[in-house]
C-alpha cells in the first residue's frame, strides 16, 4: 500500500479548511452540561467527540445531554488527556472523576498545549507551528516496494537509505518555508502551498504601515521616524 504521486497546485493559498473526515489516533474533548454550569468534563476518545457525548448523555442518571464545547486532535490521546488533567489538577472537582471547574478559555489553552490542534482550526493557523501538513493517512510503509514504485535504485541498507532520504526531503521543506514563506499541505494527492497566518498578519501590518507612511508624506508631514515593531 502506498500513496499516489503528488500533483502540485499553482498559487499560494491564504486559507484552507481541515477536511471533515480527517482524524488522528484520537481526540481530547471538553464537554459541558446545562445542569452543571461552570463545570466541564475533559476526556479522550478514539471514536469521535460527538459520539462520546451521546454515549455519556444516554447514561442513567444524566438529566440533560452533554454538549461538545471543544475538541482537539492528538497523536496520543491517552497521554494528552493525562497532561491536561495534571495541568488542571488544582481545579479538579473530584479526584476520581474527569470534571473541572474553571473558565472554558483556560481549559482550551491547556488542551492546546498538550494536543496537536483544535478541531475547526484552519490550516493557515496550523502552519504557524508546523513545517509540513498532510491530511492523508497510511497504515504502514513497505520501504523496498516504495523505492521500486518511485523508481529509485538503492544500493545498501534500505532502511538507512530511507532515513537519509527523509532528511534530504526535510531540508527541501525547510528551504521552501525560508525562501517562500509557505508551508506545503497535502490532501487527496494534491500539494498546496499555504501562507501561515502569522506571515499573513505581518504582511498586512507592513502594508498598513507603508500606506500610513505614504499618506503622511503626501500631506507634507515629516519628522523623525520611531522604530516600528511587528
Amino acid at each position: 500500500m502506498h500513496l499516489e504521486p503528488l500533483t502540485k497546485q499553482v498559487g499560494v493559498l491564504k486559507t484552507m479548511d481541515v477536511p471533515a473526515d480527517f482524524r488522528m489516533e484520537g481526540w481530547v474533548y471538553v464537554l459541558s452540561n446545562p445542569c452543571m454550569p461552570g463545570i466541564y468534563k475533559i476526556g479522550m476518545t478514539t471514536t469521535s467527540p460527538e459520539v462520546r457525548a451521546r454515549e455519556l448523555s444516554s447514561a442513567t442518571g444524566v438529566p440533560a445531554p452533554f454538549n461538545v464545547e471543544a475538541a482537539f486532535y492528538s497523536h496520543s490521546p491517552i497521554d494528552s488527556e493525562k497532561e491536561v488533567h495534571e495541568a488542571l489538577s488544582e481545579w479538579r472537582v473530584n479526584e476520581s472523576r474527569e470534571f473541572f471547574q474553571l473558565d472554558l478559555e483556560e481549559i482550551i489553552h491547556a488542551c492546546s498545549c498538550s494536543c496537536e490542534c483544535q478541531v475547526g482550526e484552519k490550516a493557515e493557523y496550523i502552519a504557524v507551528n508546523h513545517d509540513f501538513i498532510t491530511f492523508e493517512s497510511l497504515s504502514k510503509i513497505n520501504i523496498p516496494d516504495l523505492f521500486n514504485d518511485i523508481g529509485i535504485s538503492v544500493f545498501g541498507d534500505k532502511l538507512a537509505a530511507a532515513e537519509r532520504l527523509i532528511r534530504i526531503g526535510a531540508e527541501t521543506v525547510f528551504n521552501i518555508r525560508r525562501k517562500n514563506g509557505v508551508v506545503i499541505a497535502v490532501h487527496n494527492s494534491n500539494a498546496y502551498a499555504i501562507e501561515p497566518a502569522d506571515e499573513q498578519e505581518l504582511r498586512k501590518a507592513m502594508k498598513e504601515y507603508q500606506a500610513h507612511k505614504l499618506e503622511l508624506e503626501e500631506l507634507g508631514i515629516y519628522g523623525p521616524e520611531q522604530p516600528v515593531e511587528f
